[in-house]
C-alpha cells in the first residue's frame, strides 16, 4: 500500500512538473540587440506608417532596424554592453512618444536619455566621462559621472550632476553658480547666458515661438504643435509627415 502511494505521488509530481514546465516564461524576448532593434523598430514604425505618414510599415522597419544596428555597433566599440533588462523601458517610452499626433523634440529626447541606456557604460562614480552614455546605471556625465540631482530655484548648482528644474537655469554668480529664473517675454535675452523660458524663443528679446507653416531657422525655433524646422523650405511643420525629410530616416523616398 505504500508503495502503491508512493508510485502515485511520483506519477503526480511529474505531471504537475510537466505542466509547470509548459507553462514557464518564454525565452527573454530581448535576448540580443537584434532582437530589441527589430521591436523598437515595431514600436517606432506603428504610428509613422501610412499614407498621412513617412512611409510603408516594410519600408520604415527596415530603415530603423539599421540605423539601431548602427547605433548598437557604435555603442560597442565605445566599449559599452548591451543590456536586455533596459529593452522594455526603451520600448514603452518609444510607444509613449510616437502614439502622440506630433512628436514634440522633448519627447524624443526623452525618448534617447532611456534608449541609450540599453547599451550600458562602464564607468563609475567619479571617473571622468565625454558623455553621459559612458556611466554605468542612471549616473550623466558633467565632466566625470555623478548620480543626477534637481536643483531648485535659488538653490546651488555648481557641483557635478545638479541640473536645474524646468523655468530655472545655471548662472555664474562671484564665485558660486545658483539656480535661476529663466527670462520670461520681451525681456532681453542670450542664448547661453540669459535663456528665455522654454515656451519661448531668444531673438535679442523672449519672443513667441514659430507657428506652423511660419519661417524658421532651427528647431528650436518653432512652437509644440510644430515643432521641427522643414529643411526643405525652413518652416515649421509637424516633423513625420509624408514628404518631410525628417522621412527620410524612417524608409521614405521622397
Amino acid at each position: 500500500m505504500i508503495t502503491r502511494n508512493l508510485l502515485t505521488l511520483i506519477a503526480f509530481g511529474g505531471i504537475v512538473a510537466l505542466v509547470a514546465c509548459s507553462t514557464d516564461e518564454p525565452a527573454d524576448k530581448f535576448a540580443s540587440s537584434d532582437s530589441f532593434c527589430s521591436q523598437k523598430a515595431d514600436a517606432e514604425c506603428k504610428n509613422l506608417s501610412g499614407p498621412a505618414n513617412c512611409a510603408s510599415g516594410d519600408a520604415c522597419k527596415a530603415a530603423r532596424i539599421s540605423a539601431c544596428t548602427t547605433l548598437a555597433n557604435a555603442a560597442a566599440a565605445q566599449g559599452r554592453a548591451y543590456r536586455p533588462n533596459a529593452a522594455q523601458a526603451c520600448i514603452d517610452k518609444v510607444e509613449e512618444v510616437y502614439k502622440e499626433k506630433v512628436i514634440t523634440a522633448e519627447g524624443e529626447l526623452a525618448v534617447t536619455k532611456i534608449c541609450e541606456r540599453v547599451y550600458g557604460g562602464a564607468k563609475k562614480d567619479k571617473e571622468t566621462c565625454a558623455n553621459t552614455f559612458e556611466c554605468e546605471a542612471s549616473l550623466i556625465c558633467a565632466g566625470v559621472c555623478r548620480a543626477e540631482k534637481a536643483v531648485a530655484l535659488g538653490e546651488g548648482c555648481g557641483n557635478a550632476g545638479e541640473t536645474c528644474a524646468t523655468g530655472t537655469y545655471c548662472q555664474q554668480r562671484g564665485g558660486n553658480k545658483f539656480c535661476v529664473a529663466r527670462n520670461a517675454l520681451d525681456a532681453s535675452c542670450n542664448k547661453v547666458e540669459a535663456p528665455c523660458v522654454e515656451d519661448l524663443r531668444c531673438v535679442t528679446r523672449c519672443v513667441a515661438k514659430v507657428t506652423v507653416g511660419n519661417p524658421c531657422d532651427a528647431d528650436e525655433d518653432c512652437a509644440n504643435d510644430a515643432p521641427y524646422c522643414e529643411p526643405n523650405g525652413k518652416k515649421c511643420r509637424p516633423k513625420y509627415q509624408a514628404g518631410t525629410t525628417a522621412c527620410k530616416a524612417y524608409g521614405s523616398n521622397l
